[in-house]
């Protein structure tokens, strides 16, 4: 051994780990500002259909059709969306995002004060809700590599998803309460406070941004969004986890359409035990994410995304071998949906990691975007072939069929090396070259 071998050896054990994020004043004001925006959504979901059933009138079919709307920002604008953030500063989208969404869920107590609330005013909200929820969701993606370095991704991610657990599993109990005791429309203006807070916070954030590049600004609209679906899938790795994120979400759409009927229908469960059951996947979430950053750094983030990719499956695939709505049975659905949590969210946290790190600064957006776009874009469809797949084979098989399939998806990954699978305990580099 030579000793500039030697040196460099000994350079590389006593390198500094890279220091936690929470030292960083900016990170800290961004995870304020996430967290109170999640909590803003959480109640804001809960409050406005409670103000559309009890206060309008609406209907379930109503109900339904505002729940699209909202989500109709996310097929129609999503692409747009990864257009300006990659050509806005991302401080700026993220507040201008939170605060078009508290002055739209502003107009609803405001209607109901000069008594001129109508369903159609609520519709007009959830829109315009989505549309700055979309732009807060892929923005906040953008954004963080700006904020930490880029060691500090996976655990960046993790707290980051962690808050949003916990949001997940709070929000909506805390908008229900606010709900019983005050009146529905009051009760939006908690979900506004938590918006402005949202803002005020990562208004606060003080590290410079840079300007788009200049010859980034030019272009067609059409013309950034196609770069950005070149950029995506002319990426191993990127097109690996496009692939695995949009069969995953829509098997998932098809399973959750069944599973909600499977629950009642087949197993006979109580109102209760159903929203135990569902409840139980929040702290699971919250599990995954406290050790979503350490998991990757011991075993490498291809092969735990990977191995919780076909491990959360396979707990799905047991719920479809569930019989009866006893005792045994409720825990054992517990158990499946809680494990089912804490895996899917250790797999999303990785994978969130791995593309903020290969994708260039100036591709991020419409990255995000893309991704976002060709996920909950599948998902309407995968809610109807699960119905469809339902009423031709029943819903045990169906449930069983799907699952299993989702359990197929990552099996190709592990019997022939990838890009993807390669990637060890170290996140890849930016892939400046494509």
């Amino acid at each position: 051994m030579t000793t500039n071998d030697s040196m460099e050896k000994a350079e590389t054990a006593t390198e500094p780990l890279p220091a936690s994020p929470w030292r960083n004043l900016d990170f800290r004001r961004l995870m304020v500002g996430n967290t109170a925006s999640h909590f803003g959504y959480q109640i804001s979901d809960v409050a406005v259909p409670l103000v559309a059933v009890t206060t309008v009138g609406a209907s379930a079919f109503d109900v339904g059709l505002m729940r699209m709307v909202g989500q109709l920002p996310y097929l129609l604008l999503v692409l747009f969306v990864g257009v300006l953030v990659d050509r806005w500063r991302r401080r700026n989208v993220l507040i201008a995002a939170d605060l078009g969404r508290a002055l739209a869920l502003a107009l609803i107590p405001l209607a109901y004060a000069f008594h001129g609330l109508g369903i159609s005013t609520l519709y007009i909200v959830a829109f315009l809700v989505g549309t700055c929820t979309v732009l807060f969701d892929v923005g906040a993606q953008a954004y963080l590599p700006r904020v930490i370095e880029r060691e500090q991704l996976a655990k960046g991610n993790s707290e980051l998803e962690t808050a949003r657990s916990t949001a997940l599993i709070c929000g909506p109990a805390l908008g229900g309460l606010l709900v019983s005791l005050i009146m529905p429309p009051a009760a939006v203006v908690a979900a506004v406070g938590f918006f402005l807070l949202s803002a005020l916070a990562i208004w606060r954030i003080q590290k410079p941004e840079p300007a788009a590049e200049p010859n980034q600004q030019t272009g067609k609209p059409f013309q950034q969004i196609a770069a950005g679906m070149r950029f995506v899938f002319g990426n191993a790795v990127l097109r690996s986890v496009t692939i695995i994120t949009a069969s995953f979400n829509f098997c998932y759409a098809a399973f959750t359409a069944i599973y909600i009927v499977f629950l009642p229908k087949e197993l006979h469960l109580s109102g209760f035990a159903i929203g135990l059951a569902f409840a139980a996947m929040g702290p699971g979430l919250l599990v995954g994410a406290l050790f979503s950053s350490a998991l990757p750094k011991r075993f490498g983030y291809g092969r735990v995304l990977i191995i919780c990719a076909f491990v959360s499956n396979i707990f799905l695939l047991g719920i479809s071998t569930l019989h009866g709505s006893g005792v045994v049975t409720v825990i054992l659905l517990v158990a499946l949906n809680f494990m089912y949590g804490c895996l899917s969210q250790t797999f999303a946290v990785s994978l969130v990691a791995i593309r903020q790190s290969i994708t260039p600064d100036r591709f991020l957006g419409r990255v995000m975007a893309t991704l976002r776009f060709l996920g909950v874009g599948l998902v309407p469809f995968g809610s109807l072939f699960g119905g469809f797949l339902a009423t031709q084979v029943g819903m045990r098989p169906a449930l069983f069929a799907v699952a299993l399939v989702m359990c197929l998806v990552p099996v190709p990954y592990f019997l022939m090396p990838t890009a993807l699978t390669k990637i060890g305990t170290e996140l890849p580099k930016v892939d400046d070259a494509a």
